[in-house]
């Protein structure tokens, strides 16, 4: 469940604001080919920055979870871990679709010594309280979640961070910069109807998320880094990041659970 920002801005139609599991449902076909800079920026952030920072820190045949998996855009990036066992957990069944395709796809053509011992898919929504962690994810060394808080509680959020890490597992953590989120929102223009489509969105400030998170027995070990978009970042962001630059879109930290 991975968001796209300052996507639905079609002169003429106000946006339609659905519940996040339909509008992503809905979302799922043309995702990753929308032109989305927020999500081509935190995939520059978590390659570049945020995975060489965890990586040294997982124990052999360390379990992953990749929290809000979406389309499998942050999956693929974990599936050249070597010897790790990685598990998407995800609330949009279309999504997942689109991400188990072109995962296990990408996992074939991989050396056996360079790729992830392990890749699985579960369905699960951190807001329905029926229904716990799935077994698969349980007791994992490390969360990752990338654009996805902005769609939930952050006490919610936190108590499934909680529940799925073992004592001292990592937690490395994306979303939309509160900046951005006061201008724009998650949501995308659908190709057949022409509807604008805005999932639920919560514009969480940096300082909230800290606080909450420690309420939860999580401690920061590096970060919030906070990121604006640059004059040199635009052939790499495309066309519609030029107006967000020099304002700060994005926020990443990691923690560990006490």
């Amino acid at each position: 469940m991975e968001i796209a920002a300052d996507a639905c801005k079609v002169v003429g139609k106000p946006p339609i604001y659905k519940p996040t599991v339909e509008a992503y449902d809905q979302w799922a076909p043309v995702y990753d080919t929308d032109g989305n800079f927020l999500q081509a920026l935190d995939s520059i952030m978590v390659r570049q920055m945020l995975l060489p920072l965890l990586t040294p820190l997982l124990p052999p045949r360390a379990r992953i979870v990749d929290l809000g998996c979406g389309t499998g855009r942050t999956t693929l990036e974990l599936l050249h871990l070597p010897d790790v066992r990685i598990v998407g957990l995800d609330n949009s069944r279309g999504m997942q679709a689109v991400a188990m395709a072109r995962c296990n796809q990408t996992l074939e053509t991989l050396a056996q010594e360079a790729r992830a011992a392990t890749l699985s898919f579960d369905t699960w929504d951190m807001l329905d309280e029926a229904h716990d962690v799935p077994e698969v994810a349980k007791n994992a060394d490390a969360v990752v979640s990338t654009l996805v808080v902005e769609h939930i509680p952050l006490d919610v959020f936190f108590g499934a961070c909680s529940r799925i890490l073992k004592r001292a597992g990592l937690l490395l953590l994306t979303n939309m910069h509160p900046d951005m989120g006061a201008e724009s929102q998650a949501g995308f223009t659908d190709p057949v109807s022409g509807e604008k489509v805005r999932p639920v969105s919560y514009a969480h400030t940096v300082e909230a998320t800290v606080e909450e998170a420690k309420r939860w027995g999580f401690e920061t070990v590096w970060g919030p880094e906070e990121r604006d978009v640059r004059e040199d970042d635009l052939e790499k962001l495309g066309g519609r990041a030029k107006k967000w630059v020099g304002k700060k879109v994005w926020f990443g930290m990691m923690m560990k659970k006490a």
